[in-house]
């Protein structure tokens, strides 16, 4: 969340129960624990409430089909070219350049930057062009949740993905299985095999399943450097600890 939020900032949290939101600022225990058992916590926001389907397109979101509304101090990672300049630490402060640099020795760099950013950017005479970085249609990554072959996603074309609401019967098949086998396994405490085309939970030959939980699909607002739900998959409502309602900057 880096430039939303800063180092030794104060939040103010407010623990609530069923009554997130799409945009609030949620702080909450990680899904996935090391290898330690150690408990970490996040700060993300909320973009997928149970029973909303997302999707990411050229790294816009879209909630069941409709774009959502963006912060405006959302981050992307942009390439900045320089006019056969190396960008001195001056250069950096004046245009609050802080995560990114140098990327190749043709005077190519590489920033997490804000839309404002990068417009102020692009109409300095030192520099050649601003571009985001924006990954291809179908192009795979195995880094993105759930990490399979028949799911061919990255962190800008993603989804879609259905968030599971408590009480929802979903269809299940050996495809969209790996969407939420971790789900019916860690979170709610099933045992699950996959034999051929034949799913059994607990046991028991079947086609569909009855999500005990709600669930959350969260992203972090600078975009292109978060370890958020692209990668973790569904956060289980009882992670969430309580929502951002007040911060405190620290002084500059």
């Amino acid at each position: 969340m880096e430039g939303t939020y800063s180092f030794n900032d104060a939040v103010f949290l407010k623990k609530i129960s069923n009554e997130y939101k799409v945009g609030d600022v949620v702080y909450f225990e990680y899904p996935i624990r090391d290898t330690l058992g150690s408990q970490t916590f996040f700060i993300q926001r909320i973009f997928g409430l149970p029973g909303d389907s997302i999707s990411i397109s050229d790294k816009v979101v879209f909630i069941n089909r409709k774009a959502a509304i963006e912060p405006i101090d959302i981050k992307f990672n942009y390439f900045v070219k320089s006019k056969k300049l190396i960008l001195d630490s001056s250069f950096l402060a004046r245009y609050g350049l802080k995560e990114g640099g140098k990327i190749s020795d043709s005077f190519d760099y590489s920033y997490a930057l804000t839309k404002a950013q990068s417009d102020t950017l692009r109409k300095d005479s030192l520099i050649s062009y601003v571009q985001v970085k924006l990954e291809k249609k179908n192009a795979y990554d195995e880094t993105c949740f759930p990490g399979d072959q028949h799911f061919k996603w990255n962190m800008d074309q993603y989804g879609v993905v259905y968030v599971p609401r408590k009480n929802d019967t979903l269809h299940l098949d050996t495809i969209n299985i790996k969407l939420y086998s971790n789900l019916i396994i860690e979170s709610e405490k099933n045992n699950l095999q996959v034999k051929h085309d034949s799913i059994f939970i607990n046991g028991t030959l079947t086609r569909s399943y009855v999500f005990k939980k709600n669930y959350f699909f969260l992203l972090g607002d600078n975009r292109d450097n978060a370890n958020d739900s692209r990668i973790w998959g569904f956060l289980p409502e009882n992670n969430l600890i309580g929502k951002v309602v007040h911060t405190i900057r620290k002084a500059e």
